[in-house]
């Protein structure tokens, strides 16, 4: 019986192949072939064999298991980098300057940003002024510079410095189809800064070289005198509102808004008279209003600036005189 199993299982080893040995020899098969066939060296060198194998199979999947976690490591770490550089109203940060951080925004998300409290009145019709150019110009998604921006480092909180007006016409854009809100296109730097006194001295560097007004400087001003102009000369716009121009550079009979904010202070109308509120200021204007109104063409004529023609000054009067608004005729009355 020992000689029968002995030489069925030469006869089986002969006919197996090395592929077939891996696939369907398992260690009991190798231990009962030892045991009735005896040692063999091509056995054993199989049993070798399979054995690296099997430790090759098991190195290939503690590699895949690391890079698998390496892999989902970088990926966290993308995340969290992505996180980090992203800000849910500022949109994308493209660049760290150091003391400032340029993003890359969208109209959409830039209508949460709070203004900063102390900037210039805001006017609409300026902004629609400005989009409405942007029909005949040459680029017409998008504005040339960049907005600023603050944002205080202990608290985090942050508003918008400069281009308040580009952006209300960003907004009237978006409405006309201009532009996409959601398209990431508006270049915004933004400042890391301590306190309220840093964001006032640099919007003061920020406008020294824009038509900024005095009335509008921080700490140029009483808080009271410019609350009393800026309400007063709002009442004057709502009240002659054909009177009033967007551009600085109008022409008489009309006013510009922020000009005459302007006028009143640098004149120092309030001081010199006494006038502690809006009513007191408008009780005044509109005495020296009706003043204007009541002089004859002729006292006009003889207070009319040289280089002016006669005929386009009548005719100013006569606009002035149609809206009962004499404000804008000349600066006298200051």
């Amino acid at each position: 019986m020992r000689r029968m199993l002995r030489s069925s299982s030469l006869r089986f080893r002969r006919r197996l192949t090395t592929s077939t040995i891996f696939t369907n020899i398992s260690q009991t098969t190798f231990g009962a072939l030892r045991e009735f066939a005896g040692p063999d060296p091509r056995l054993k060198s199989l049993e070798g064999a399979l054995q690296a194998e099997r430790d090759e199979a098991n190195a290939l999947r503690s590699e895949i298991e690391s890079i698998r976690l390496e892999q989902e490591q970088q990926e966290e770490a993308a995340k969290k980098a992505e996180a980090s550089t992203y800000d849910p109203i500022l949109g994308k940060m493209i660049a760290d300057l150091g003391d400032k951080k340029l993003y890359l925004a969208s109209v959409e998300t830039l209508q949460e940003i709070p203004m900063w409290e102390k900037q210039r009145a805001f006017r609409d019709e300026r902004a629609k002024a400005i989009a409405s150019d942007k029909k005949n110009s040459v680029v017409k998604n998008t504005f040339p510079g960049i907005l600023t921006a603050y944002r205080f480092k202990q608290t985090q909180k942050i508003g918008l410095l400069d281009g308040q007006h580009r952006l209300g016409a960003f907004k009237h854009m978006t409405k006309n189809g201009l532009c996409d809100p959601k398209e990431k296109n508006v270049l915004i730097e933004v400042f890391e800064l301590n306190d309220g006194k840093q964001a006032d001295r640099l919007f003061i560097e920020i406008n020294k070289a824009e038509p900024v007004k005095s009335i509008d400087m921080p700490g140029e001003v009483n808080p009271n005198v410019k609350a009393t102009i800026d309400e007063a000369v709002d009442e004057l716009k709502e009240t002659y509102s054909e009177m009033f121009k967007v551009s600085s550079k109008c022409l008489a009979p009309h006013v510009h808004q922020d000009t005459l904010r302007e006028d009143l202070f640098e004149a120092d109308v309030c001081g010199r008279q006494g006038l502690r509120d809006k009513g007191a200021l408008m009780r005044y204007i509109m005495d020296k209003n009706e003043k204007m109104g009541a002089k004859t063409d002729e006292e006009w004529l003889r207070q009319k600036a040289k280089r002016k023609s006669e005929k386009a000054f009548l005719k100013a009067l006569e606009k002035a005189r149609k809206h009962n608004f004499f404000l804008g005729m000349n600066k006298d009355w200051f």
